[in-house]
This record gives structure tokens, sequence and C-alpha cells, in this order.
């Protein structure tokens, strides 16, 4: 087995998956919650680190899934865990973490079972977007107040269960990015930034989860029908009619 740069890079978003996890057992939730950020930014660059060095392998594409697995699911499903676990204690907290995790697993099977091929757009919210959601809530200031702790549960059980959906989501793959694309990154980039300039300053990641659940809530509203253009939606909805009858 021969491993390339770009391989290394996704081992680095399963070590800080790992750590995600490691700090929420710990008792620092806010931390956890900050490491599924860093695994999905590892998450990101392995792909540009392949094609800025050409190389390719076989086991490139696995490892992504097992490690966005781990990043983008399990780490999320430890950290509303750790979250919900001083509310409601360990077993209705499992109760309500477990999702996360589940219905990460079978997007994850059914993907290989079935993969997707489909121009311009997700087939379910990308376990990226759920997973960075439920993290950000628990780690939120938002959390602090018990009407949202417990209107969370439904977010934290709907949003990863859209993973396993056909609906549609905008994705990342036109040749040229979209106005609205490019904005989103900008404004998520610039909300990240700030959450980071006030950890500095003293005041927690606090801020930086708040941001880091507005946007991937705002994308999951946003980037799901509406921004997609009438032509992209026909020709999606004749491919999933296609793509449901291979299972």
């Amino acid at each position: 087995m021969k491993l390339h740069l770009k391989d290394f890079v996704s081992l680095g978003s399963a070590a800080a998956a790992m750590v995600s996890i490691f700090l929420v057992f710990e008792g620092r939730l806010g931390w956890g919650c900050f490491f599924v950020w860093v695994a999905w930014v590892f998450d990101a660059l392995d792909g540009v680190v392949a094609r800025l060095t050409g190389k390719k392998n076989k086991i490139g594409p696995h490892l992504d899934a097992a490690v966005d697995l781990l990043g983008c699911a399990l780490a999320p499903a430890v950290c509303v865990y750790g979250g919900y676990q001083p509310v409601l204690g360990p077993y209705w907290a499992a109760a309500v973490a477990g999702p996360t995790a589940l219905f990460g697993v079978l997007r994850q099977a059914r993907n290989y079972a079935n993969p997707p091929k489909v121009l311009n757009q997700w087939v379910g919210l990308p376990r990226s977007y759920s997973g960075m959601g439920v993290a950000g809530l628990v780690g939120s200031h938002l959390f602090a107040y018990p009407a949202v702790v417990y209107l969370g549960i439904a977010y934290v059980v709907i949003l990863p269960a859209l993973g396993i959906t056909s609906i549609g989501w905008q994705g990342r793959h036109h040749a040229k990015l979209k106005w609205h694309q490019v904005m989103f990154m900008l404004m998520t980039f610039a909300t990240f930034l700030f959450g980071l300039v006030m950890l500095v300053l003293g005041h927690g990641l606090g801020f930086f989860h708040d941001g880091m659940f507005f946007w991937m809530t705002m994308y999951t509203l946003m980037a799901c029908w509406g921004l997609i253009p009438k032509e992209e939606k026909r020709q999606y909805r004749q491919y999933i009619q296609e793509w449901k009858r291979g299972f």
C-alpha cells in the first residue's frame, strides 16, 4: 500500500476527529466541537493537495470516505452527547446523539452500494454540513438557553437524517463557482476568522461556534432548491428516478 501526501492530509482529518472525541470525554466540549471544524479543514485540503501534486491511488477515495465518516458523523455525535449529557443524563443523551452517527453510517453505506453520479448537486445533505451544524449548536452561546437545548433535539436529529434523503443540495462541482457560492464561502470564512479573533482576545470559542451553527443552518435551508436553476432541477429529478432503481 503506497500513500501519497494527500492521504496523509486525510489522516490529519482523522487525527483531528479523534482529538475532538478525546476532548469531549475530558469535559472540554467547546474545544471538542472546534476540532470537528479542524477535521473538516483537513478533509477539504486533501482534494486540493491531490490536484496540486497530481497524485492518485485506489485507496484515496475509500480513505476519504472513512475519514469523513469519523470527522463529520462520529465525532459530532460525541459532541452532541457531551452537550446533552449534563441536561438529560447519559441514556437520553446517547439517544439524542445516536442519529448523528447512525444516519452518517447509513449515508456511507448507501453511497457505496449505489454511488450517486450527478453533476453540480449532492444527493442528500453532506455530512460535513450536518456534522458542523450539530457541533456548532452544542458549542454556541445559544445552547445556554433551556428552550434552545430542548428545541435543538429536533435539529440534531433532522439535520443528519437529511443526509439519507434524495433531496439535492447545491454542490461545488461547477467549472466555475456561482456568485452565491463565492459569497457563502467568503462570509463563512469571515465569520470563522472573527470567531478565532474573539478566541485570541479571551472571549472563548462561543462566537466561533455561533458562526458555524448559523452558516451550516443557512446552507441547509438555502442551498436545497431555492438557489438551483430550473434546468438543473429537472435534470436532477430525472437522474434520481433512475438512480433509485439501482437499489
